[in-house]
C-alpha cells in the first residue's frame, strides 16, 4: 500500500492547494470525453469522404483538441502552420526524389532548415511532424496523391477538433472566473491572517501570495476563455467578467502591503490593524460570497445580497491608523474596496476607471 501512494504521489497529479479531487476528477472526466468525440467524429468525416488515410485526422484530433477553447484555438494556429510549411517542404522533396530517385537526401535536405526554423520558433514544430507523414510514409502509385490525401485529413482533424471544443460539454469560463475570484478573495483573507499571527513566518506569508498569484493565472486565463467563446466583445457583453483580473491583481498587490506593513511593525507588538481584521474579514468574505451568487442563476440566488453600503461604512475607519506607513497603504486598500464593492456588488464596470 505504501508503495502504491508513493506512485500514485509520483506519477498523479494531486489538487492544488485548497482544491478537492472532485474539482480535479470532474475537467478530466470532461475532457476525456471531448477528445473521445473529437477522435470519433474525425473518423467518421474521414469514411464519408472516402479518405484514404483517415488515421491521420484522429491523430491530429488527438493532439488539437485541449480543455479550454484558447488552447485549442492556439494548439490548431501551431497545426496549421506546421502543416502548410511541412506541405510545401514535403512537395519540394517529393520534386528533389523523382529529380535525384533516392529517398533519404530529399528528406534531410528539407528536414534541416525546418528543424532549424522550429528551433527559432518552436510553434512551426509540427511542420517537421508533417513532412515525416507526406514523405516517408510508404505509399502506392502517384506520390502527390497520399500528400495531398494526408494533408486533406489533418486539415480535418483541425476542424473536427475546433468544432468540438466549441459545442461539446464547454466549461462555463464565466462561472469559472467569478468562482476562482471567490477562491482568491478567501486565500487573501487568510494572507492577512496569517500577516496578523506572529506565529508566521514572512516565507509562510509569501507562500500564501504564490497560491494568490496562480489562481489570479487562472482567473486571467477563464477571462481570456470567455472573450473566445463568441464574437461580441467581452467589454460589452460581460463588463463585470472582464473587469475581474484588473481588480483582483490590484486587492492582491494591496494586500501584499498591508501583509508587508503589518509584518515591519509585528514584532514590536503594533500591528495598527488588529483592532480592524474582523471589519477587513467581513469585507473579503462579503466580496466572495457575491461572486459566488454571481455564479447562480437569478432565481437560484439568495434573496437577501450583500449591500455594498454596509462596507463602504467601515471604509473610514481604515486610515485612523498611527503608523504613516499603514495609513498610507490602507488608503490604497480603501480605494480599491470601494472600486471592488462598485464592480462585485453593484455591477459598474466603470469602477475601475483608474487602475
Amino acid at each position: 500500500m505504501n508503495v502504491f501512494n508513493r506512485l500514485s504521489r509520483t506519477w498523479l497529479s494531486v489538487p492544488p492547494s485548497g482544491s478537492s479531487w472532485h474539482e480535479v476528477m470532474r475537467p478530466a472526466t470532461r475532457q476525456m470525453i471531448r477528445v473521445l468525440i473529437s477522435v470519433a467524429a474525425a473518423w467518421l468525416v474521414g469514411m464519408a469522404l472516402h479518405l484514404q488515410e483517415t488515421i491521420w485526422a484522429l491523430v491530429t484530433a488527438l493532439i488539437v483538441t485541449q480543455s479550454s477553447i484558447v488552447q485549442t484555438i492556439s494548439t490548431a494556429r501551431d497545426q496549421i502552420s506546421g502543416t502548410v510549411i511541412g506541405g510545401i517542404a514535403g512537395t519540394l522533396a517529393l520534386l528533389i526524389q523523382l529529380w535525384t530517385h533516392t529517398v533519404w537526401m530529399p528528406f534531410w535536405i528539407m528536414l534541416t532548415p525546418l528543424v532549424f526554423l522550429s528551433a527559432i520558433q518552436p510553434r512551426l514544430r509540427f511542420a517537421c511532424i508533417t513532412l515525416v507523414i507526406v514523405f516517408l510514409f510508404p505509399s502506392n502509385g502517384s506520390p502527390f496523391l497520399p500528400l495531398l490525401t494526408r494533408l486533406t485529413a489533418i486539415t480535418i482533424g483541425v476542424l473536427v477538433s475546433m468544432g468540438v471544443s466549441f459545442l461539446v460539454l464547454h466549461t462555463s469560463a464565466r462561472r469559472q472566473a467569478f468562482h476562482t475570484s471567490a477562491r482568491l478573495l478567501r486565500r487573501l483573507d487568510a494572507m492577512v491572517e496569517a500577516a496578523l499571527d506572529s506565529s508566521s513566518s514572512w516565507s509562510q506569508i509569501e507562500k500564501r501570495n504564490q497560491d494568490c498569484v496562480a489562481l489570479l493565472l487562472d482567473l486571467e486565463g477563464a477571462v481570456e476563455e470567455a472573450r473566445r467563446e463568441r464574437l461580441q466583445d467581452l467589454k460589452k457583453r460581460d463588463p463585470v467578467l472582464a473587469a475581474l483580473p484588473q481588480l483582483m491583481r490590484r486587492l492582491l498587490n494591496d494586500t501584499m502591503l498591508v501583509a508587508r506593513a503589518i509584518a515591519t511593525g509585528r514584532d514590536a507588538g503594533n500591528t495598527g490593524l488588529r483592532s480592524l481584521h474582523h471589519d477587513l474579514s467581513h469585507m473579503l468574505r462579503t466580496l466572495a460570497y457575491s461572486c459566488e451568487q454571481q455564479i447562480l442563476r437569478p432565481q437560484k440566488r439568495h434573496p437577501h445580497q450583500p449591500d455594498g453600503q454596509d462596507i463602504l461604512d467601515l471604509l473610514p475607519l481604515f486610515e485612523e491608523q498611527s503608523r504613516p506607513e499603514m495609513r498610507f497603504v490602507m488608503s490604497l486598500y480603501r480605494e480599491d474596496i470601494e472600486r471592488a464593492v462598485g464592480v462585485i456588488i453593484s455591477g459598474d464596470a466603470t469602477a475601475i476607471q483608474g487602475l
